[in-house]
């Protein structure tokens, strides 16, 4: 995540890592706020049909939209699951 001037200034902050919900993840990458996306592939399927969206913005008509990502890495974890790593394409 990009860090505000007043973290970054008053705490020294450089990176905030942000595990929540899709709606404020949704907010931060639709403001421009975050540069990085990291996802955890888990080795299992999962039925029935809801449908799954990462990122909300209920107050934003164009969240609708893709989000361009661009490849970083995969690494391989224990028990099969693989870590991904974009960066948001601008």
């Amino acid at each position: 995540m990009l860090v505000g001037t007043a973290l970054a200034e008053r705490f020294g902050v450089g990176t905030v890592r942000v595990d929540s919900g899709g709606t404020l993840s949704g907010v931060l990458v639709r403001a421009g706020r975050a540069d990085e996306l990291h996802l955890l592939v888990h080795p299992m399927l999962v039925g029935r049909g809801a449908e799954t969206v990462f990122f909300r913005d209920p107050a934003d008509p164009a969240a609708a939209q893709p989000i361009p990502l661009r490849f970083l890495a995969a690494e391989p974890l224990a028990d099969g699951l693989v870590l991904l790593s974009y960066a948001f394409a601008r």
